[in-house]
């Protein structure tokens, strides 16, 4: 029973992430999901041209819980590294469970040419696991960042994940990866209130819209409120600095599947 209980909360996770143009990596802990203007702190699989702003050797460590299911869980670590003139990033993520899982290992650069245009390139290979007997199979995916600033205070970024459409050929399955543009902005009205917007669009489904806003009282403490998709999502969340440690964590519900849960920790050199 419990195993079909699973089985059918994994199909309707995947009906749900077709209909909101998401890749199967942990959602960002900014605001409404709003990350691919969000300059200052890369995410893992995210847009890597945010990567150039890291002036610290950083890691990172993401773990995703959607809908309360553990075997709908996504693990995540990244190191950051600020080498001149080009900035490196390393990322690892899995999702999944026995039956099914994916992976995603990626490798990105980030350089700045002028405030105007600051350029990420992601190299990651994605793989899935069909079955015990069918085994791994995977394909090499580009993943490119852009990120411009138009004013000291106004942040344009655009990301493109797998806009070549690699696909996964086992056999008699063929597994499509999604291919995921994002266009957004980050405005700070002052040093501790900045808004996110954004807007996603995969090839074969709706275009999604995001906003959010992050307000930090304390140098310690930030606060997150937002909202993305349709049905709406309501996220809340909140980052909280202590000596050399950044603790962040991210709550979002939808209206249906219920609440997904999001936590990091980040240790900073």
């Amino acid at each position: 029973m419990k195993k079909c209980i699973i089985l059918l909360g994994f199909n309707f996770f995947l009906l749900y992430v077709q209909a909101q143009s998401n890749v199967i990596i942990p959602e960002s802990y900014a605001a409404g999901n709003a990350s691919v203007a969000r300059e200052g702190d890369w995410i893992p699989f995210h847009n890597p041209a945010i990567l150039e702003g890291i002036t610290e050797t950083k890691i990172n460590m993401l773990v995703e819980n959607r809908f309360a299911v553990s075997e709908l869980s996504t693990e995540a670590a990244s190191v950051q590294f600020p080498i001149s003139p080009i900035k490196v990033g390393v990322a690892v993520s899995h999702f999944g469970f026995s039956t099914y899982s994916e992976m995603l290992v990626g490798l990105a650069l980030a350089h700045t040419f002028d405030k105007l245009l600051t350029l990420g390139l992601q190299f990651d290979y994605y793989s899935a696991c069909f079955s015990r007997e069918q085994g791994n199979k995977g394909a090499i995916v580009a993943q490119i960042g852009l990120l411009s600033e138009v004013s000291p205070n106004f942040y344009i970024g655009f990301s493109a994940f797998n806009p070549t459409r690699q696909k996964v050929h086992y056999q008699l399955v063929t597994k499509n990866i999604p291919s995921v543009f994002n266009l957004g902005t980050s405005y700070r009205f002052s040093k501790d209130f900045v808004c996110l917007t954004q807007l996603t669009k995969e090839i074969d489904s709706n275009i999604q819209w995001a906003f959010g806003f992050e307000y930090q009282p304390v140098d310690m403490l930030t606060m997150r409120l937002g909202g993305y998709g349709s049905p709406f999502i309501p996220t809340l969340g909140a980052g909280v600095k202590m000596n050399q440690f950044r603790v962040n964590v991210n709550f979002e519900r939808h209206p249906v599947l219920g609440i997904t849960s999001m936590g990091g920790l980040q240790y900073v050199f």
